[in-house]
């Protein structure tokens, strides 16, 4: 891994899954609502100063939506376990995740490079964030919403990476065949 400051703001990020269970676990609106703004601010921090400084690198691709899973993921598990999230949310949440996970980890195998995350993947991590941050600080019916917004937004976003991965795949396969 190259010790980049993108890369070191996405550790970082996924470091404060600490805290944040902590803070979760014991109700503590105000801790949880700081953990998830710094969260928030690495993110973008991470992507701007890749771009800026011109750092952008294959284990920053890895790390940076890795960090937003690990974050996330810790938090839809917590927030389920206090009886706060439903379970059909987690499962959408961990599925999604682990299929674009496993996806992008096979194209990277086989292909040689780390597909870099879109906007309708990133507009749907915003989503189960705000989703999240709504039950943990009990944003009441809001919430209820947020969540149904997050489902569609992660269908379509599920949709339209393995849009994506079989796309690489076909054109892949048919360069080694038409190499034949």
């Amino acid at each position: 891994m190259e010790w980049t400051l993108s890369n070191l703001l996405s550790l970082l990020r996924a470091i404060l899954v600490v805290p944040m269970t902590f803070a979760l676990w014991y109700n503590n609106s105000m801790i949880t609502l700081l953990i998830c703004c710094t969260a928030v601010i690495t993110d973008i921090l991470d992507g701007y100063f890749a771009r800026k400084f011109k750092q952008e690198t294959e284990s920053g691709r890895i790390i940076d939506p890795l960090a937003d899973k690990i974050f996330v993921g810790a938090m839809v598990i917590i927030l389920t376990l206090l009886g706060k999230v439903p379970i059909w949310f987690l499962s959408s949440v961990i599925i999604r995740d682990i299929l674009i996970f496993t996806g992008g980890m096979y194209i990277k195998k086989r292909n040689g490079y780390v597909l870099p995350s879109n906007y309708p993947g990133k507009f749907a991590v915003v989503c189960i964030s705000l989703t999240l941050l709504g039950v943990a600080l009990d944003w009441g019916v809001v919430t209820i919403y947020l969540q149904w917004l997050s489902m569609a937004a992660m269908i379509v976003s599920l949709y339209i990476y393995a849009q994506r991965f079989i796309s690489i795949l076909k054109t892949r396969t048919n360069q080694f065949q038409k190499s034949m």
